[in-house]
């Protein structure tokens, strides 16, 4: 009630803007944003014809810390970065490298999905315009600061299905954009992040924004909030999930609202960065979806895309308009271009999840922040005018409430951004009542009390919108798994009877395995065998830059082993750690055997096991060892 309650204080507060003017209006305003308390820092940046007429920053970097938001604080953009990635190819089409309706494979002929008749079919324009029907792989995401990481996702598209038919519909895809910033990279000669730096960024002197993680250091950066239940939680920098694969897409770009306002006097003049042509381009509407439904506050009309923009019509007015999440930062640009006017906020949260019932959108503030430049009233345009209707009157029994107290760690799902590799834990208030917990390591990516619907269903609540907790439960009640923000988890056993922690030779390395696994003496760090002497797994130290799959298949199988086939190598998440595994099948005296060899590198000590077993029992011993190994796995 106290959200509900401040938020109809300020709606009641800010008619009173009428009778004043720009920019007072405008910092009175976004004043009241500020003192609704639900974001800790950011930054508004307006750009009218050729000149910046405000600029300002309100609250904190971070929470808990007396250091203010200003301007100069740069923050991850998200998706914004899509705006750059299409400016750069227009770039090359204006100096005549590249045709926006040239396919991809005349750049990149070995680019291709599992039904390459289709993906030949991709145009550069298409990846623009969210129509090329690429999607993210259906695996989890490697974390690759290599300068052939995004070729590396690109290739990574060879083992997945098109099952939309290219330039027929809208889909927006991360993936379209990654291909194109490899286009880029392709046809210009440089890497992605320099032909950004050469082409955009220098020219418009846009010094505090940058993809390249070498350079972060050196930046006033908020690395942003998770959202809690009523407060924030701040986010640290993680390094090792840092990835340059995914940087044309929206992954790593920073910048800051002194920076934003050069890029937004540069897209509303001509000059020789942005011309009015390769605006035009951009501009134009080329494929529509659904907007704003009235129940969301807006007024039903589609929203169109064009190159890395979106095109719509916001009550009465043409604008274009982007957004960027990233999870714990965000970002939204609006351009009026009839008016000529320009804004971009920058914040450290991301508000593209927030509770749209209990608090204002991004939408809304920025379309509010142009009618306030213009001298108009604020409008309720984006707020929702329908009812929550996840909330609900059922009460969770109190003695059922125990059933689902405990851990829940990752088994697979996720997303590349935030959900990737972490863990779940419920556990009950001093109140009484239930909250949840995801974390990744020691950095907790959300905090949320359980509002159950039903025994298998409960709503998460904090400050970010209501998402659905799903449980799976046996017939007498028991907890087995959950399912949540596309992640699903195991609920954890006692694994105490039925499995032991065990450390190498070396004591630098532990992690569990079943309790009637033997230990055998060997020329690894560590070797052990199933008591049925069925099954066998090795290990060792070595380091990210010697290690190789087919070496380590090569030195724990005999000599004598005769290679049938292979699979790629894939990637998983486990906490803090990125697994690379990769398995191989081969013959021994004409028995078929299987070998799984993983591999993890934690702070530059790397370790690999390798499991082996007949073909016919491999399946079984890897759902036997494997999963709970690389859960329990830590380093000295």
């Amino acid at each position: 009630m106290k959200i509900a309650l401040g938020f109809l204080a300020f709606l009641l507060s800010s008619r009173t803007l009428l009778s004043q003017t720009f920019p007072g209006s405008l910092d009175r305003y976004l004043q009241g944003i500020h003192n609704l308390n639900f974001i800790p820092g950011f930054s508004v940046v307006v750009v009218k014809g050729d000149k910046v007429i405000f600029s300002q920053g309100y609250g904190v970097e971070r929470a808990g810390v007396n250091k203010p938001f200003t301007p100069a604080t740069a923050v991850a953009v998200g998706s914004i970065t899509k705006s750059f990635t299409a400016l750069a190819v227009m770039r090359l089409a204006e100096k005549g490298k590249l045709n926006l309706d040239d396919h991809v494979i005349k750049y990149l002929p070995w680019f291709h999905t599992a039904n390459r008749e289709q993906s030949n079919k991709i145009t550069i324009r298409m990846l623009l315009n969210n129509t090329s029907g690429l999607y993210s792989p259906n695996s989890t995401h490697a974390y690759d600061l290599s300068d052939s990481a995004i070729e590396n996702v690109v290739k990574g598209l060879s083992s997945i299905y098109l099952y939309k038919e290219p330039g027929n519909s809208y889909e927006y895809s991360n993936t379209g954009f990654v291909v194109a910033g490899l286009l880029i990279s392709k046809v210009s000669g440089m890497s992605y992040a320099s032909f950004l730096e050469k082409e955009i960024f220098i020219p418009l002197g846009m010094k505090h924004t940058t993809t390249m993680p070498d350079h972060f250091a050196g930046m006033d950066i908020s690395y942003g909030h998770y959202p809690s239940i009523k407060s924030l939680i701040v986010a640290k920098r993680e390094p090792e999930f840092e990835s340059i694969g995914y940087a044309p897409a929206g992954a790593l770009l920073q910048s800051c609202g002194d920076d934003m306002g050069k890029y937004l006097v540069a897209l509303l003049n001509e000059n020789g960065v942005a011309s009015n042509l390769i605006k035009k381009e951009l501009w134009t509407p080329q494929i529509g979806f659904p907007g704003l439904s009235k129940e969301d506050g807006g007024d039903g009309k589609s929203f169109s895309y064009g190159l890395g923009w979106m095109v719509s019509n916001i009550e009465g007015k043409n604008i274009i308009h982007h957004g960027g999440s990233t999870g714990k930062t965000s970002s939204f640009t609006m351009i009026d271009t009839a008016n000529k006017i320009a804004a971009t906020i920058l914040m450290n949260i991301d508000m593209t999840f927030i509770d749209k019932y209990a608090y204002p959108t991004e939408v809304n503030i920025l379309n509010n922040v142009l009618r306030l430049t213009s001298n108009l009233s604020v409008s309720e345009f984006a707020r929702p005018v329908g009812k929550d209707l996840t909330r609900n009157n059922f009460e969770l029994k109190e003695s059922s409430r125990i059933n689902y107290e405990g851990e829940y760690h990752f088994k697979k799902g996720g997303d590349a951004f935030v959900n990737f590799g972490v863990d779940l834990k419920i556990q009950k208030t001093a109140g009484g009542q239930l909250e949840g917990i995801v974390y990744r390591g020691k950095q907790i990516v959300n905090r949320f009390d359980l509002d159950f619907v039903n025994e298998s269903l409960a709503v998460s609540r904090n400050v970010y919108m209501p998402e659905f907790l799903k449980f799976k439960l046996t017939p007498g009640g028991e907890i087995t798994s959950a399912f949540f923000y596309s992640t699903e988890y195991d609920k954890n056993k006692n694994e105490e009877s039925t499995f032991k922690q065990v450390t190498d030779v070396y004591g630098l390395a532990s992690f569990n395995l079943p309790q009637a696994w033997k230990f055998n003496s060997g020329k690894f760090d560590f070797s052990a065998s199933a008591g049925n002497n069925k099954a066998w797994i090795s290990g060792g130290t070595i380091s990210k830059e010697k290690f190789s799959f087919d070496a380590i298949f090569k030195s724990s199988c005999d000599s004598s082993a005769r290679l049938t086939a292979e699979s790629r190598m894939l990637t998983d998440n486990m906490g803090t750690l990125i697994w690379q595994q990769k398995t191989y099948a081969y013959k021994k005296n004409n028995q078929e055997f299987q070998s799984m060899i993983l591999f993890t590198n934690s702070s530059g000590n790397g370790y690999w096991f390798a499991l082996t077993s007949s073909k016919a029992d491999f399946t079984i011993y890897v759902q036997q060892v494997v999963h709970s190994l690389k859960k329990s796995f830590r380093t000295q």
